[in-house]
């Protein structure tokens, strides 16, 4: 169907061509032959109007009498032509007209002719006779007496009847031609179509990716050119493809596999693409495809950064930035541009994981400033009391005795110092890869109290449970028992001698919420968040209580790493201003603890 109406199209202007050049040809040849008509019929007019001009003036008959009519009639019927004699406007005769109507007729002196020939000698005009009933050619020319004018008048018929035989002609050499014409056409233009469908069969399967295909030659053809640049043109094309169908093969491998994040920016700093391990290191960003880094990231530094690449339109070479997320992790972002093959500039933006590095730079850091802080204390003290025992030792046993017990109390010290630094760094070095699973409210809480009941008895204080829901929570039984005897073992330790330590719990939206409440001191408003930094104390001087200022960092930790949280409510007692309450929140899971544990 397309290659017809390529042949139709072919066929159809070709003769729409032709046919203008023809039309155009006849138009110009018939107004040539009508103009050479006229001339020639104006010519004899003019002849005969001289030749009928000569015999009136030689005639003795006055014009206006009945024999100058007479001969008049006599004259135009021997010359076949319309007579008319006018003076002062007035027919004074003509050979068409009966010499009694010679009166009726008109005024001529408003004749296009006459008044022509009353301003240059001689006046023209072609219209219709209503006194003749047909089409006449009308030729006045002044005579030598003023106000005469002798007009000829002839059938434009005749000049007519010649120009329809002219294009009768034509018309028919018109026909034959376009017949003719037609039957070349319809030969060329198969001849034409078929070459122009091999040639666009031939780029058609090019374009599909057949670089094999080839146009047949032919020696001698008007489109030999044409095809051997369409053949050389698809060899090369077929190299070039190779070519970077093998490059981009191995920009795909490397963009897929490596383990950075790979993130690609249009023009206008919108996400274009992004690798395998970009939606593993922030999971959805395929969903934010054509939308900012400031939507997926919701970090407006890196958005800064790119805006400024983007405004300024330099290439300065890769930026680097430090991107802290809010799920604790660290990226080493580096941002660098390119332009595209319509010279725009796009960016690339590599995200390195940098969490690991990171944490145990800080665990480091932080062991190490903790340890010079916390330990150089009891080591002074313990130097101090050794050199004394050493250069200078007490005679009195009790003096031994009570120096021997403050090294001992400083050694016990730094061994749970050093002993909370470790399972404060392993808890925040797991983080949430710690592997968690459904665990025994109940039972992890009557655990820690049975394991600090003989503490709180040799304080004369009472250990009182109060209701617990009957739920598995997420976490580990370690990291429980942990944190509850840590909070439990704070409450003894500040509580004062014959109150109470009570330990109670509830379900709220999905969580159980434990809190452990004492009757001590309270804690200032200022300190309520500061508790639960390490190494923070109440009490400077807790040394000898056995206190590292790492229970409660460690306890919020843990609870965090098992997606819940921890704080304190403090004073319990309004009125007298005292009492804390510790209340650690963990998520409920759908398995339900068993109803068979028994109080304790």
């Amino acid at each position: 169907m397309p290659n017809k109406s390529l042949h139709m199209k072919i066929l159809l202007w070709g003769w729409a061509i032709m046919l203008c050049t023809l039309l155009l040809s006849f138009w110009f040849y018939y107004g040539t032959v009508t103009e050479e008509l006229t001339s020639s019929s104006n010519q004899n007019t003019s002849r005969l109007l001289n030749y009928v001009r000569w015999k009136i003036s030689h005639s003795p008959v006055k014009p206006g009498s009945s024999k100058f009519q007479d001969e008049i009639k006599e004259l135009g019927s021997h010359l076949d032509i319309r007579i008319t004699y006018i003076k002062g406007g007035k027919v004074l005769a003509d050979s068409s007209v009966k010499t009694e109507r010679l009166p009726e007729l008109d005024d001529h002196s408003n004749r296009p002719e006459v008044i022509a020939a009353e301003a240059a000698g001689t006046g023209k005009n072609i219209r219709y006779s209503t006194t003749l009933q047909t089409r006449m050619l009308y030729v006045a020319q002044a005579m030598d007496n003023q106000g005469d004018f002798l007009r000829l008048a002839m059938p434009y018929s005749v000049i007519g009847e010649r120009l329809d035989r002219v294009m009768l002609h034509l018309a028919v050499l018109l026909v034959m031609l376009t017949f003719g014409a037609a039957i070349i056409l319809i030969f060329v233009g198969r001849q034409t179509t078929a070459a122009v469908k091999e040639v666009s069969a031939t780029a058609q399967a090019i374009g599909e990716g057949d670089y094999d295909k080839r146009i047949r030659v032919i020696p001698g053809g008007e489109y030999k050119l044409m095809a051997e640049s369409i053949n050389n043109m698809a060899h090369r094309i077929k190299g070039h493809i190779r070519i970077i169908e093998d490059q981009r093969n191995q920009l795909d491998a490397m963009f897929e596999n490596m383990t950075e994040g790979i993130m690609v920016l249009n023009p206008h700093g919108k996400i274009e693409s992004v690798n395998k391990s970009m939606t593993e290191l922030v999971p959805d960003t395929q969903e934010f495809i054509g939308r900012a880094p400031l939507e997926v990231l919701t970090k407006h530094e890196i958005q800064d950064a790119v805006d400024e690449i983007i405004k300024n339109d330099s290439d300065k070479g890769p930026k680097s930035l430090i991107l802290d997320l809010a799920d604790g992790r660290s990226m080493n972002v580096t941002i660098c541009s390119y332009m595209d093959y319509k010279e725009r500039r796009k960016l690339i933006l590599v995200f390195h994981d940098i969490s690991e590095v990171r944490r145990v730079e800080k665990v480091l850091r932080d062991f190490v400033s903790n340890a010079s802080h916390q330990l150089r204390t009891p080591l002074t003290s313990i130097k101090g009391y050794s050199e004394t025992l050493i250069d200078n030792p007490p005679d009195d046993p009790k003096i031994l005795t009570k120096f021997l017990g403050t090294i001992r109390d400083n050694a016990d010290h730094m061994s749970k110092v050093i002993t909370g630094m470790f399972a404060l760094a392993r808890s925040e070095y797991s983080g949430k890869k710690l592997r968690t699973k459904p665990t025994d409210l109940h039972k992890c809480i009557t655990l820690s109290m049975a394991n600090l009941l003989s503490t709180a008895e040799s304080k004369m204080i009472c250990l009182n449970r109060g209701e617990l829901p009957q739920v598995k929570v997420t976490g580990t039984n370690e990291g429980l028992v942990q944190i509850f005897d840590n909070l439990i073992e704070n409450a003894i330790k500040y509580a004062p001698a014959n109150t109470k330590v009570n330990v109670q719990g509830e379900i709220t939206g999905g969580y159980a919420v434990v809190k452990v409440v004492d009757e001590g001191p309270g804690i200032a408003p200022a300190d309520k968040e500061r508790i639960f930094e390490r190494f923070f104390k109440l009490d400077e001087n807790a040394v000898g209580q056995g206190s590292s200022g790492l229970g409660l960092a460690l306890c919020r930790s843990l609870a965090r790493n098992f997606n819940g949280d921890i704080w304190v409510e403090s004073p319990v007692d309004a009125e007298t201003g005292t009492g804390s309450s510790f209340c650690v929140k963990l998520p409920v899971t759908a398995e339900r603890a068993s109803e068979s544990v028994q109080d304790s």
